[in-house]
C-alpha cells in the first residue's frame, strides 16, 4: 500500500473500528458505544481510542474495562481489513466531554437565563 498521511490513517482506523464495533461484536455492553475520536502514536503502533456510551445504563468504567479486554480481538479484526504493515495496539478511554455537555444543558433547562430588560440598553 502506498504511504498515507498520519491523519488519513487515523481516520481509516477510526472508521474501521467503528464498523467492527457495530457489526462484528455481539456483546451488549458495546451496543451503545460510539467512537468519539482516535489518536495514533507518531509511529502508528499504538492508538488511544476515546469513546462515549450514549443511552446506556451501564457504568462507563465497566464498558471501558470490557473494551480494553477485547482490544486484541478488535486489533485482529482490523488487521484483516486494513492493508498496512502493522495494526496499532488499541487502548480505550471513556470521553467525559459529552457528560459535561449534558450536565450543562440540564442546568440551563432547570435555570433558564433571565431575559434582558430594555433599561439595560441605555
Amino acid at each position: 500500500m502506498a504511504k498515507i498521511s498520519k491523519e488519513r490513517k487515523q481516520e481509516l482506523v477510526r472508521v474501521k473500528l467503528a464498523s467492527i464495533l457495530s457489526q462484528a461484536t455481539s456483546d451488549p455492553k458495546f451496543a451503545s458505544v460510539t467512537i468519539a475520536s482516535l489518536k495514533l502514536s507518531p509511529d502508528g503502533s499504538k492508538a488511544t481510542v476515546f469513546f462515549s456510551n450514549f443511552g446506556s445504563s451501564l457504568d462507563p468504567g465497566v464498558v471501558e474495562a470490557a473494551l480494553n479486554r477485547s482490544a486484541g480481538f478488535f486489533s485482529s479484526k482490523m488487521g484483516q481489513s486494513l492493508q498496512t504493515r502493522n495494526t496499532p495496539k488499541l487502548h480505550f478511554i471513556y470521553d467525559k466531554g459529552f457528560d459535561h455537555t449534558d450536565k450543562i444543558n440540564q442546568l440551563l433547562q432547570e435555570n433558564p437565563p433571565l431575559p434582558e430588560s430594555e433599561d439595560s440598553e441605555s
